[in-house]
C-alpha cells in the first residue's frame, strides 16, 4: 500500500474548513525531558465517540451562568442566546462543576462562562480551565471558553452590541496596532485591534492609563485589545501582594469602578485578553501573532494559549495549586511562567471572529506521512518565517531563567492510522546543520471526531530562522 502525504498550511495555529470538518495547526513548542508522553496514562486515545466537543458541537455555543433571572445583565445573555441559538446552562454561586455532565451531553466547541465579575478569581478561573480539559480522555482542551460579565446590565448589553456589530461590520482593512497606553487615550479611538504592554496592576497600566480613565473613553469602533500588562486581568480579587512572596497572601478586593477590564467593557472594547497573574508581554505578543495569522476565533486565540501550557506539563498532571493564604508556592522560573500563561483570560464570546481575513503569512507549514508498510507517521515542520510570538517558549526548563525557542505545531492525522505509537524520534535542522533539542512533547488529542497530535520542540536562541525544519517520526504499534 502507498504512503499517503497530507500537505498543511500552518498558520501559529492554522485553522482550514473542509465541509463541516475543522482542522487545526499549530506551531508551539514544549516537552518535559522528551520522554515519550504515550506511555503516560493520560495519553491513552479517548475513543473518536467519546472525545470532545463533537463533530456536531463544532461552531456551537453554550452558555453556561450564574445570573440571577431578575439579574440585568441576563438580558444580554439571552438576547446573545438568540443570537448563536445556544443553549443556557445555570449553576449557583461559582459551583461549576455542576454543569459538567450537561457541558459532556452537549459536546459544544465554545463555552461562554456569564458570570458576576465577584465570581471570577484564579481559583475558579482554575475550575474553568481544568473542567475544560477533563470531560474527555485526553490531556488538551474540549472546548475554548471566555467569560461575559460587566458591572451592570447596560455595559453587558454593550459588550454584546460590539461582538455582534463587528461580525456584521468587519472592516476589509481593519486598523491593528501595538500601541501605548499614555497620554489621553484618543489615539486609541481609530483602531479594531490593540495590543499593550506595561508594568501594571488590576487598577491601571504603571505610568499610564488608569481603570477610570480608560472608563471615560468611548471606542466607537469596539476594538479586540490585547493586554500584556501584569494583573491587567483581574474581575474582583487581586493577589499582586504576594507577587513576590514564598507563599500566598489574602488577596485584596478591588472597586469595580477601578479595574481595568470592567472599564475596557464600560468604554465599549468587544473583547479583552489580559491576565488574573502576574505575566509577561511575550504571551501577550503570542495571542497578539496567532489571531493575525489565523483570523479565528478569539476562544482559540486564548485557548492556543492553553493547548502550549497543557502541552508543557506532564500528560497526567491533574490540577494547579490553589491559591490558599499562608500556603507557600512554587518560585522558579518555569512555575512564575506557567501561573502568568494560565491566568490569562477572555473577556468576551469566545466563538466570536472580529477578522474576515488574516493579516499575515503563515509563518510555518506541515506534512503528515503515513506509512503502512514502514508502520511510521512522518511529520515535518518547516519554519517560512520567523515570528517572535510564536517561536518564543517562555515556558523553558531552565534553572538560569533563560528564555529558549519553540517550534510547535497542532496536526490532524489521517483516519486510518493506527491509534497506537511507540517511542517518537525528533530531528531539527538549519540547512545541513543539526539543532540539539532542548526537550520535545507529542500529546494526543481528539476534537471534533478526529484525531491530532500536538508536536512541540524546544531549542537554544537564535537557532530558528527560515528554512528551519523539524522532523518527528512516529512508529505505528
Amino acid at each position: 500500500m502507498p504512503s499517503k502525504t497530507v500537505r498543511y498550511d500552518v498558520r501559529g495555529v492554522a485553522e482550514m474548513r473542509i465541509g463541516q470538518v475543522h482542522l487545526f495547526l499549530v506551531v508551539l513548542i514544549v516537552g518535559l525531558g522528551g520522554h515519550d508522553a504515550w506511555a503516560k496514562s493520560r495519553e491513552d486515545p479517548s475513543s473518536l465517540k467519546r472525545g470532545l466537543p463533537k463533530e456536531k458541537g463544532l461552531g456551537q455555543l453554550v452558555i453556561v451562568t450564574n445570573f440571577e433571572t431578575r439579574d440585568a445583565r441576563a438580558k444580554a445573555v439571552k438576547r446573545l442566546a438568540k443570537h448563536r441559538g445556544a443553549k443556557v446552562l445555570r449553576f449557583r454561586d461559582a459551583k461549576i462543576e455542576d454543569v459538567r455532565k450537561k457541558l459532556v451531553r452537549e459536546g459544544a466547541e465554545f463555552v461562554a462562562v456569564a458570570v458576576t465579575p465577584e465570581t471570577v478569581d484564579v481559583n475558579f478561573h482554575y475550575e474553568v480551565l481544568e473542567l475544560a480539559r477533563d470531560l474527555d480522555d485526553d490531556p488538551m482542551p474540549d472546548f475554548y471558553f471566555g467569560y461575559l460579565t460587566a458591572r451592570d446590565g447596560e455595559d453587558l448589553e454593550r459588550l454584546v452590541d460590539g461582538i455582534l456589530r463587528r461580525e456584521a461590520e468587519a472592516p476589509d482593512e481593519p486598523t491593528a496596532e501595538i500601541a501605548s497606553l499614555t497620554g489621553s487615550g484618543e489615539h486609541l479611538k481609530p483602531l479594531d485591534f490593540l495590543l499593550h504592554f506595561g508594568h501594571g496592576q488590576a487598577w491601571r497600566v504603571d505610568g499610564g492609563l488608569t481603570g477610570k480613565e480608560v472608563g471615560a473613553l468611548d471606542l466607537p469602533r469596539a476594538p479586540v485589545v490585547i493586554s500584556g500588562a501584569c494583573f491587567n486581568g483581574v474581575l474582583s480579587r487581586s493577589y499582586h501582594k504576594c507577587a513576590y512572596q514564598m507563599i500566598f497572601l489574602a488577596p485584596t478586593t478591588i472597586d469595580p469602578e477601578d479595574l481595568m477590564t470592567l472599564n475596557w467593557v464600560h468604554a465599549g472594547a468587544s473583547a479583552y485578553l489580559a491576565a488574573l497573574e502576574g505575566d509577561r508581554g511575550e504571551m501577550a505578543m503570542a495571542e497578539w501573532e496567532y489571531l493575525r495569522q489565523n483570523a479565528c476565533s478569539l476562544g482559540e486565540v486564548i485557548g492556543y494559549q492553553y493547548r502550549l501550557a497543557f502541552t508543557s506539563v506532564y500528560a497526567d498532571f491533574t490540577k494547579f495549586p490553589r491559591y490558599v493564604p499562608g500556603t507557600g508556592k512554587r518560585m522558579g522560573f518555569y512555575d512564575v511562567m506557567l501561573r502568568g500563561m494560565v491566568s490569562r483570560l477572555l473577556l468576551s464570546d469566545p466563538s466570536f471572529r472580529p477578522l474576515k481575513e488574516p493579516l499575515d503569512e503563515p509563518a510555518h507549514s506541515a506534512t503528515v506521512v503515513y506509512d503502512p508498510e514502514a508502520k511510521t507517521v512522518v511529520v515535518d515542520v518547516e519554519v517560512d518565517r520567523y515570528a517572535q510570538g510564536l517561536h518564543l517558549n517562555y515556558l523553558p526548563k531552565s534553572r538560569q531563567g533563560v528564555f529558549d525557542r519553540r517550534i510547535y505545531v497542532r496536526v490532524p492525522l489521517p483516519d486510518d492510522v493506527p491509534v497506537k505509537f511507540g517511542e517518537t524520534r525528533v530531528e531539527a535542522k538549519t540547512g545541513p546543520e543539526v539543532i540539539d533539542l532542548t526537550r520535545h512533547h507529542v500529546r494526543h488529542e481528539v476534537w471534533g471526531g478526529k484525531r491530532y497530535l500536538n508536536l512541540q520542540a524546544e531549542m537554544p536562541q537564535k537557532t530558528i530562522r527560515k528554512g528551519t525544519t523539524v522532523r518527528y517520526t512516529l512508529p505505528v504499534r
